[in-house]
């Protein structure tokens, strides 16, 4: 089977993650990413023999599980990474490698414009801030809109930090740092943030 990757059926359709607050030129935990599909396009087994290595009889669950591996968003049977070659101490490397770059990422002056509103659990909605603005000038322009319609704000780059303001004004920050947790069967990656403050349907 052609090992070309492509959108699993299964994910969730996003109607309001608007590119346009990410952060350009950065991707989490991309050298991750990168060598665990060099490592499956190598492999020199087609998805039947990779299914059946990590215990699938369900070819197209598997398919879809392997994508949701591939982007870290799954926990990674450690018999997959075994079917596919890859050695965790290298791994290990490459999470390194994306740990420097998210130390040189989170240095750098970041810019907004706009911020999602929780209306309820799961229902969000968009405010624009009319033009792009600095982290600081979002965070001002998101507490007198959160104090004024009384619903959390957040400002969210996905991979790499976020920032919710309360309506009472309180701001609270966080960070997306590249990690994993190794266990005798899985390989656990660190939550990106990607589909932060979105609503979804199935």
């Amino acid at each position: 089977m052609d090992k070309k990757e492509e959108p699993s059926r299964k994910l969730p359709f996003n109607f309001t993650n608007n590119p346009s607050n990410l952060k350009e030129g950065y991707g989490y935990c991309r050298h991750v990413k990168e060598y665990l599909f060099q490592q499956f396009q190598q492999c020199g087994k087609d998805n039947k023999e990779l299914a059946a290595a990590t215990g699938y009889a369900n070819i197209n669950k598997f398919q879809d599980h392997r994508l949701q591996w591939q982007g870290l968003s799954k926990p990674i049977p450690r018999k997959y990474l075994e079917a596919i070659n890859v050695d965790i101490n290298t791994l290990s490397v490459m999470l390194n490698m994306d740990r420097i770059d998210f130390d040189a990422a989170i240095l750098l002056p970041r810019y907004y414009e706009w911020c999602t509103v929780r209306i309820m659990p799961a229902i969000y909605s968009i405010y624009s801030f009319g033009e792009t603005v600095s982290e600081e000038r979002a965070i001002k322009l998101m507490k007198a809109y959160a104090a004024r319609i009384n619903k959390k704000c957040t400002i969210n780059l996905p991979g790499l930090c976020g920032t919710m303001v309360e309506p009472d004004g309180s701001v609270r920050r966080w960070n997306y740092y590249p990690k994993f947790d190794v266990t005798k069967a899985w390989v656990k990656f660190g939550w990106d943030g990607a589909l932060l403050g979105t609503t979804m349907i199935r």
